[in-house]
């Protein structure tokens, strides 16, 4: 895990709210390769809205 700061421009949003995830300590990523081989990241800045994903 690292304690950098991620730019607002360069920050990834939460895939349920939106919001940009710059230094969340709460930030989760999930990541899944497709059958083309291709992997699709999903950000979530906080178990809230990773739960609300899944559900």
């Amino acid at each position: 895990m690292s304690d950098s700061t991620i730019a607002k421009e360069n920050a990834p949003n939460c895939s349920v709210c939106g919001n940009r995830i710059t230094q969340l300590p709460t930030h989760r990523v999930i990541a899944t390769t497709g059958d083309d081989g291709t992997v699709a990241y999903k950000h979530f800045c906080s178990a809230s809205c990773e739960s609300s994903y899944h559900t």
